[in-house]
């Protein structure tokens, strides 16, 4: 059994040889793609998912049923979520070459869904991923 030096050793050594060539594939392979992303989008996108998880979130706190235990873990939570189910949802629009009067409304209703969102893109994900891998729709 090799001991704790001898590991450490190892691993940077394993490291070493193959982070450069995982390096050189991600730039080849992101790169591209996403030097060709315009700025002003993205900033775009990143406003329209803000406005429409501040009013999710501001709908949510204004309802007197829901117990908000701490405003400003909510506002967090609530905000992370609905920027990255923007971002994601303009990354489908611009892949799917929606028209673009219809990809800020669609950015802008994936911000106020949010999680609700990303769950449902994550299920997607995972039921086209076993699609993939052979297996049977609704096995687990």
């Amino acid at each position: 059994m090799l001991d704790r030096m001898q590991l450490k050793k190892f691993i940077w050594a394993w490291l070493a040889s193959f982070w450069s060539a995982s390096a050189w594939a991600a730039t080849a392979t992101f790169a591209s793609d996403l030097s060709k992303i315009p700025p002003a989008a993205v900033a775009v996108a990143i406003a329209l998912s803000f406005i429409g998880g501040a009013a999710a979130t501001l709908q949510k706190i204004a309802n007197p049923d829901f117990v908000v235990k701490n405003v400003a873990l909510e506002i967090a939570k609530d905000i992370c979520g609905s920027l990255v189910a923007g971002l994601v949802t303009y990354s489908l629009c611009a892949w799917q070459e929606l028209p673009l009067l219809l990809q800020p409304g669609c950015i802008t209703i994936a911000g106020y869904g949010g999680s609700r969102v990303l769950e449902r893109y994550l299920a997607a994900g995972i039921a086209r991923i076993d699609r993939f891998s052979g297996k049977p729709e609704g096995t687990p």
